[in-house]
């Protein structure tokens, strides 16, 4: 699932129509605007009023394409559940996603990125051949940041914010094609018609994310998701409690665990879709709250504004991110 410095793939089982055989190609691409990013801001925001019964506010890594909480340390798990959410989609001309997800590794430290990545959670994507089509320039340049200067931060960064110009460019001039053909029976309109997508994903970044082709989810949805380490390989289940069913990846590796991520995921600085709040509960690292550590809050610089967490509450294990 994630692409640590920027990721944007999209996913390979929507074979089945033209849309679907675009975006097989899209498999997302390294998130990393946020890993290889700016260093925090070194003034925390006040903390919350007592009322609120929150946790001092952390500080805050803009601009990625992440929105959550990451900490770091030494780490053996990572656990959250949240509700699958509604989502509008918009803007005919991008790729739009959500993507709730936990995991270990990921993000810098000591400047080298903690690898590999170990993720897993649920998506939903709204996705047209156009949006599509005008998302590959962008990925390309991500992907191949990823395969050459991924433990560069300085060239990785520089590359994310390449890629991040060309999708804005492409996907303006894909809007603005969309809005001329709208999505009727006009030639060319078909390109222009969105889809949803839903579905359960693991990803051992910097391998390629892999679906669950068997499962699926809907808004209103309970999903649990966590990340196991026992020092020699990395558990990674996703579950969806009202359907009833859990998919579990085991991949083997003596990395050690050194950061713990609990993130919506976006993609590149494309427009996110309209979704209602989501709400992660429960949310446990090593079996302690997230406030228990020094987590820094990550925002996802989107065209159409900035996604950030709101404040940690519930003793330290619960916290909103809404658009």
């Amino acid at each position: 699932m994630m692409t640590t410095p920027g990721r944007t793939r999209i996913r390979n089982r929507l074979a089945a129509s033209v849309v679907g055989a675009i975006v097989a190609v899209l498999v997302s691409p390294p998130l990393a605007t946020g890993q290889a990013g700016p260093e925090p801001e070194p003034n925390a925001a006040p903390q919350a009023p007592p009322s609120a019964k929150s946790e001092p506010t952390p500080p805050r890594i803009r601009g990625t394409n992440w929105a959550g909480y990451v900490v770091t340390g030494n780490f053996k798990s990572i656990s959250a559940e949240w509700v699958e959410p509604e989502v509008a989609c918009s803007d005919t001309g991008v790729i739009q996603r959500v993507v709730p997800w936990v995991g270990l590794n990921g993000t810098l430290v000591n400047g080298k990125q903690a690898l590999p990545l170990m993720q897993t959670g649920s998506e939903a994507i709204c996705v047209s051949a156009a949006g599509a089509l005008a998302s590959l320039p962008g990925l390309a340049i991500v992907n191949l940041a990823s395969a050459t200067v991924a433990n560069n931060p300085a060239w990785f960064r520089n590359a994310i914010r390449a890629a991040e110009g060309v999708n804005h460019q492409m996907s303006q001039a894909a809007n603005g094609a969309c809005d001329t053909l709208g999505t009727g029976s006009a030639p060319g309109a078909a390109a222009c018609a969105q889809e949803t997508y839903r579905m359960a994903l693991w990803e051992a970044y910097p391998a390629n994310p892999v679906i669950y082709p068997d499962v699926t989810s809907a808004p209103g949805d309970k999903m649990q998701a966590s990340v196991d380490f026992d020092g020699h390989a990395y558990t990674m289940t996703v579950a969806n409690v009202t359907q009833k069913w859990t998919r579990t990846t085991v991949a083997r590796s003596d990395e050690p665990a050194q950061t713990a991520e609990i993130i919506v995921e976006g993609q590149l600085n494309s427009a996110l879709p309209g979704f209602s709040p989501i709400v992660f509960t429960n949310v446990k690292v090593d079996g302690k709250p997230l406030s228990a550590f020094k987590p820094v809050s990550y925002s996802i610089g989107a065209t159409n504004g900035e996604l950030h967490p709101g404040p940690i509450v519930n003793n330290g294990t619960s916290f909103t991110i809404a658009k």
